[in-house]
């Protein structure tokens, strides 16, 4: 029977650079700005057709058959609405990345902030997924 390798030394993972953190923060205030604005026009530019078809007698509350309908013929609402959701896809993937690049380098440091589990309150259950 061959002997087993010995294990290989585990390299310490490589940091994040400070820059591309930096970049992150960035696109995300730029996304969240964005977010924004865009909102803002799109708000506006709502409330305008809802005046434009309330004169015509066309609300929600009264027809919202043809509301709807007019409001998805409406290519002005629809480009707003697309921009909307373009930065909020921005703003949530820049936010995701930060949250994760976070994470990891709460896990991968020093293990000196975590609470010891025997230190840690059970709640009476068996902890089934535990060895021991």
């Amino acid at each position: 029977m061959a002997a087993l390798p010995a294990p290989r030394p585990v390299r310490p993972a490589a940091p994040v650079p400070r820059t591309y953190v930096q970049y992150l923060r960035d696109r995300l205030l730029e996304a969240e700005a964005g977010l924004t604005a865009m909102s803002e026009k799109y708000e506006r530019t709502k409330a305008r057709f809802d005046r434009c078809y309330a004169r015509r007698g066309i609300t929600p509350e009264t027809d919202i058959v043809n509301y709807i309908n007019a409001k998805s013929m409406n290519p002005e609402l629809t480009f707003w609405y697309a921009k909307v959701e373009h930065f909020q896809r921005e703003v949530a993937a820049y936010g995701a990345a930060l949250t994760g690049l976070d994470a990891a380098r709460r896990l991968l440091a020093d293990d000196g902030y975590r609470v010891d589990d025997r230190t840690r309150p059970r709640n009476g259950r068996r902890a089934l997924n535990r060895v021991g």
